[in-house]
């Protein structure tokens, strides 16, 4: 089935594929940041599913439209859907193996990542970071006490002048001294702009008071640490000195980091699980979109290669039905856009040759009209017959003398022959016989069939053509039915014959008949008894046979006696009703039936002439039927052309041999029959007008006579 189907675009599917790239690689760095994964893996995701929804869509669409257009036929739909399942096998088996080993790498990689001594390298390096910060407090604890101890030595009055030079001494970022109810004595720092100290809460100076000392670490700025230190400067003095010393950036950075990176491992490990399942959806993704391309791809991919075979296909499925003007575009310069350019011009050549072609034919089929013209002109009937026995050219004549249909001798061959109908089988099985038989080139002969209750005879004659009127090597055929001209031949012959035998017979039988029966009178009352029975016998003998002689002449006359009779109207079932009541009284053993029209028959005809044709066809049929047992149907009915007169029997009957001769003279099955009598019958018929058959099956079988003569239509 030929079907131009509507043509998809890929740009969906691109746009589509493009924008789940995108939105799978924003899920896989939301991955990487902790603090990004749950805001944002949620939103990607429902995102990627509306896009995956929408590709999944599509991608259907291709597949339950190449379905379609498979389950209904269309031209390269098989070849599409293979070449379709072909690209997406070999990519999905790859894709299979890769899916199946990167879910084994996911896994194994995050339980690498957590692994129980990655947790102690965590834990040894953030203790190693504390006890570094511990040694620096310490440090600042003992250099704070041991200016303590200096300051001591200093008077307390010039403690403000003095206390500049201790801090730059020790290195620290501030030093002030505070008395006993947290008032300034003394106050210095790295920080010119700086006037008044940081002041110790009043729990720090309670607890140093009390004799505590106080160091702790404290953050400055996300980038800095300093460590102060609060002690007493004596036991007996209520002085109180505070010291802020920096943590150097290198300390402070590494601190910091190990720090965040404790606690960013603890976050990230506390998202073990949800992190597989997240990678295991990002992957499964992946692999849907990877199938989803795959499917989509392979099926414009096999169509893009399908379609110029499918434009060929079609194509040639219309140059075959005969649009020799197709043309197909040239799309590519490849093996495909070859094969189109290579169609295409098969097309033009074909298209020449079929209009040289065309030529041709015209002038054929004028030659072929002029030769049915002259054969249809033709009284004799011709056949043409091929090399291979089978008749492919007849004239209306040639049917006409069968007595057969076209539909009969059409591509009739000899293997055919056995199951055509009787009439065509009497003339082409002698025919095919002879055309095996015979060597010539031209030859002639007769064939004589029974057919239509009397036998025909055809003269044919024959040649051998080669290269003409479109054979090689078979045979022309014309034949004609003689039978008319051989049976006026012959009854002509007979006819003079007749008429001679007739003057040469009749003339001394008049005297021998007049001289035996005055030898009778004149010496049979002169002998004794049985001279006289002798006499008697013998004269008696002879007139019987000078009268039987007679009616033998009688019969010739007949025969010979020309139609000259003048035929009158007559009902012909009134003429037949009134001599088959002469042969009502027949002995009960032969049953005369006879079957009359109900309306008048009128033709025109010699009531003498058919009365004796009637006479004669009935005794024939009571003689034919042994001891005069059986049964005779004279039956009378007509049509609108035809009265038709059959006279059935069942009798001897006639076997094939004598019905090709039935109906000439001297041709008998009776022991004292003359041949003449059914003779005499065809002539009174031919002298009507009409026509006569005989018709048997076989000896013993009965024998049925039909005439037609033509009816006068009141």
């Amino acid at each position: 089935m030929v079907r131009r189907t509507k043509k998809e675009s890929i740009i969906p599917l691109f746009i589509l594929s493009m924008l789940l790239v995108i939105i799978l690689g924003m899920m896989s760095q939301s991955l990487e940041s902790v603090s990004k994964y749950s805001d944002n893996f949620i939103w990607l995701l429902a995102a990627g599913g509306i896009c995956f929804l929408l590709l999944i869509f599509f991608v259907g669409h291709y597949l339950v439209k190449l379905v379609r257009i498979y389950r209904k036929g269309y031209i390269g739909s098989r070849l599409n859907v293979r070449m379709m399942l072909f690209f997406s096998g070999i990519s999905l088996l790859p894709l299979a193996i890769l899916l199946y080993f990167s879910i084994t790498m996911v896994y194994k990689g995050i339980d690498s990542w957590f692994d129980a001594s990655l947790d102690k390298g965590f834990e040894d390096a953030l203790a190693l970071s504390r006890s570094s910060l511990d040694i620096r407090r310490v440090d600042a604890l003992n250099l704070t006490q041991s200016t303590g101890e200096r300051l001591m030595t200093l008077p307390f009055t010039d403690l403000s002048f003095y206390i500049e030079n201790v801090r730059e001494n020790i290195n620290a970022m501030e030093l002030s001294v505070f008395d006993g109810h947290g008032n300034v004595v003394a106050f210095a720092s790295s920080d010119f702009d700086k006037v008044m100290p940081e002041r110790p809460n009043d729990v720090i100076l309670m607890s140093v008071a009390q004799g505590m000392e106080y160091v702790v670490l404290e953050q400055v700025s996300d980038s800095q640490l300093r460590v102060r230190v609060v002690t007493k400067i004596a036991e007996n003095l209520p002085y109180i000195l505070q010291a802020f010393y920096e943590i150097p950036d290198k300390y402070t950075e590494l601190a910091n980091s190990t720090k965040n990176s404790v606690e960013y491992y603890k976050q990230f490990k506390s998202l073990r699980a949800p992190l597989k399942m997240n990678l295991l959806v990002i992957l499964g993704l992946v692999a849907l979109l990877s199938i989803l391309l795959a499917l989509g791809g392979s099926f414009f991919a096999s169509r893009r290669l399908v379609n110029p075979i499918r434009d060929l296909s079609i194509a040639t499925k219309a140059v075959a039905e005969g649009d020799l003007e197709r043309k197909i575009k040239v799309k590519s310069r490849d093996e495909i856009g070859f094969l189109t350019s290579s169609f295409n011009e098969m097309t033009q050549k074909l298209k020449h040759a079929h209009e040289v072609a065309q030529k041709s034919q015209g002038l054929l089929e004028a030659e072929r009209a002029h030769l049915a013209s002259l054969l249809e002109k033709l009284s004799s009937g011709v056949l043409v017959i091929d090399e291979l026995g089978k008749v492919r050219v007849f004239n209306n004549a040639a049917l006409t003398i069968l007595g057969v249909t076209e539909d009969d001798l059409d591509h009739l061959t000899l293997a055919s022959l056995k199951d055509a109908p009787e009439a065509l089988r009497s003339f082409i099985a002698p025919l095919f016989d002879h055309l095996k038989n015979t060597t010539e080139k031209e030859w002639r002969t007769e064939i004589s069939r029974y057919h239509n209750g009397s036998q025909q005879i055809l003269s044919v004659r024959g040649s051998e053509e080669n290269d003409q009127i479109g054979l090689k090597g078979g045979k022309i055929v014309v034949f004609d039915d003689i039978t008319q001209l051989i049976s006026g031949e012959r009854e002509s012959a007979w006819s003079e014959v007749a008429r001679r035998l007739a003057h040469e017979i009749k003339n001394p039988l008049t005297p021998i008949q007049l001289s035996a029966e005055r030898m009778k009178l004149r010496f049979s009352e002169k002998m004794v008894d049985k001279d006289k029975e002798i006499i008697d016998k013998s004269t008696e003998t002879i007139i019987a046979q000078v009268k039987a002689l007679k009616t033998m002449v009688d019969d010739f006359s007949q025969y010979a006696k020309s139609s000259q009779q003048q035929l009158v109207e007559l009902d012909l079932k009134k003429l037949v009703k009134e001599v088959m009541y002469l042969y009502q009284d027949y002995p009960a053993a032969l049953e005369i039936r006879t079957m009359l029209a109900d309306t008048p028959a009128y033709i025109l005809g010699d009531s003498l002439r058919l009365r004796q044709l009637l006479h004669n066809l009935v005794k024939n049929a009571i003689e034919a039927c042994p001891d005069q047992t059986g049964e005779i149907d004279v039956s009378l009915t007509s049509d609108d052309d035809w009265v038709v007169l059959k006279i059935k029997d069942t009798g001897i009957g006639f076997d094939q041999d004598q019905m090709a001769k039935i109906f000439e003279p001297y041709v008998t099955t009776k022991s004292k029959g003359t041949g003449l009598g059914l003779a005499i019958v065809k002539k009174i018929i031919e002298e009507h007008h009409g026509k006569i058959a005989i018709y048997s099956e076989g000896k013993m079988m009965g024998a049925e006579v039909v005439i037609q003569l033509p009816k006068i239509v009141k």
